[in-house]
């Protein structure tokens, strides 16, 4: 610690200003010289000690930027990311927008690499394969069977995730009569089956999971679908509607169509400052001997897409008032794709805590079993805002006071998790003040509501609630901001 009130004190660093230093060199050469050096600020010297003080004065400020770079909180850019490697934490980079899309092809086409779809939209955008997939009738989830052979008092089989079906003809039997025949005889329930003319269409009901298909050999697939992973050729998180994406790009042979009917996983732009430090702080927790807060840092470490994390315990013997069993975890979660934050989930969690939610995801467990992770989604609560700003009677307002407030505000509600409330006051307006110049006063009122296509209406002050599962979503559309 430094003894003259300067340097690295108990209060942190405090510099020396160019108007102390001066102060102490003329003092200094006074008391050596035995004259008044500052007599005379026009002379000689003076301008000599001017320019040799504010050298000085750079060096100090540049001393106490080396101290504030080697923390979380107050450094910036590249010495923010130095200082988060302490603890072992790293900025997250660019990332593209990851779609699983549906693509209809002839059974065994390889889909290269780098080949491209698009949108259907103007402008579009465009994806790009991210590995070599071929789509086979061995990893299908929807495929459209035909009879390869027409023959009387035949079996024709079709295997079903290793389970057999099957159909004998008659001796009267067309191509479009087997075709009923097998629709009649397959009972699988993961199955959506139906015919037409000589078409046997078999169509997975969840389209995520994919299914193993054989036939016997007087059986053939007209097309197979299967899916296969696409990213943006951008960084960025990019939303689309299902049924967007169904140009090709890249003429690929045996590709017929191509649908997303999934959602995707986020991307994202180069994480900024604030969103590390925010990070910074859940990621820490990795080495937390807490388990809500263990879990909570590994789906935000190692799962990408995620916007958002909340965590909550029930470690008592009944039912909580939120409807947990006793001794259970319950993990609410934006973004991100649901196998992974299960794999997380089981990953982190204690042995004998059950997990809680209206998500379901089997995974496979330590000893080959199968195994049940849940969690939830969090339900939006759409936040209109109303600003009204009073100008100081000292200090302009800048001309992007509109733009500012807008961008504040969105900035600030993406940093709440589900289940904690808005508070405009400590939320925005405390960082209203510190960023915008030329504000006396500042008053917010809110209106809320679960449907997003909700007119605003009764716009109210105070605190916007939030419940466990829900989280506080605003965008620059639902801001007013107005001069008082």
């Amino acid at each position: 610690m430094a003894d003259s009130g300067y340097g690295v004190t108990r209060q942190g660093v405090i510099v020396k200003r160019l108007d102390t230093i001066m102060g102490e060199l003329h003092d200094d050469l006074s008391a050596g010289w035995g004259v008044n050096t500052r007599l005379n600020p026009k002379s000689f010297l003076n301008v000599q000690l001017t320019a040799y003080a504010d050298k000085i004065a750079e060096l100090w400020e540049f001393g106490e930027q080396v101290y504030h770079s080697m923390y979380p909180f107050s450094a910036e850019d590249m010495s923010l990311d130095n200082a988060v490697q302490f603890g072992g934490i790293s900025r997250e980079e660019a990332r593209p927008t990851y779609y699983p899309i549906h693509c209809e092809c002839v059974d065994g086409t390889t889909i290269p690499r780098d080949s491209l779809i698009k949108t259907a939209t103007n402008p579009a955008i465009q994806f790009r394969a991210k590995a070599d997939t071929t789509v086979t009738r061995g990893a299908f989830n929807r495929a459209n069977v035909r009879v390869a052979v027409v023959q009387p008092m035949t079996i024709y089989t079709v295997a079903l995730d290793g389970d057999l079906y099957s159909y004998t003809s008659g001796e009267t039997d067309t191509a479009e009569d087997i075709p009923a025949g097998l629709a009649s005889a397959i009972t699988n329930e993961d199955f959506t089956v139906t015919y037409s003319a000589d078409l046997l269409t078999l169509a997975a009901v969840n389209p995520q999971k994919s299914h193993e298909l054989v036939l016997s050999g007087n059986l053939t697939t007209q097309s197979v679908t299967g899916i296969v992973g696409y990213e943006s050729e951008t960084p960025g998180e990019i939303n689309l509607p299902n049924g967007t994406i169904t140009q090709i790009v890249t003429n690929v042979s045996g590709l017929i169509s191509v649908v997303n009917i999934l959602p995707c996983i986020a991307g994202r732009l180069l994480q900024d400052d604030v969103g590390l430090r925010k990070s910074y702080i859940d990621k820490i927790f990795a080495r937390s001997n807490r388990m809500i807060e263990s879990i909570k840092s590994a789906i935000s470490l190692n799962v990408p897409g995620i916007r958002s994390v909340a965590g909550y315990q029930n470690d008592t013997n009944i039912v909580d008032a939120y409807g947990r069993p006793p001794h259970c975890v319950e993990m609410v979660v934006d973004g991100g794709a649901d196998n992974e934050i299960a794999l997380q989930i089981w990953d982190k969690k204690t042995d004998g805590i059950q997990t809680f939610g209206s998500v379901e995801v089997a995974i496979v467990g330590d000893e080959g079993e199968m195994v049940t992770m849940r969690f939830n989604r969090p339900e939006y609560v759409h936040v209109w805002f109303r600003v009204t700003i009073m100008m100081s009677n000292t200090e302009p307002l800048p001309p992007n006071y509109v733009e500012a407030t807008k961008d504040i505000i969105c900035a600030e509600t993406a940093t709440v998790e589900p289940g904690r409330p808005i508070i405009p006051q400590r939320l925005i307006e405390g960082k209203m003040y510190g960023v915008i110049p030329g504000i006396a006063y500042i008053e917010t009122r809110t209106f809320y509501s679960t449907d997003a296509n909700e007119p605003p209406d009764d716009y109210v002050a105070g605190i916007v609630p939030i419940t466990p599962r829900q989280r506080a979503v605003t965008d620059e559309t639902r801001i007013e901001v107005l001069l008082g």
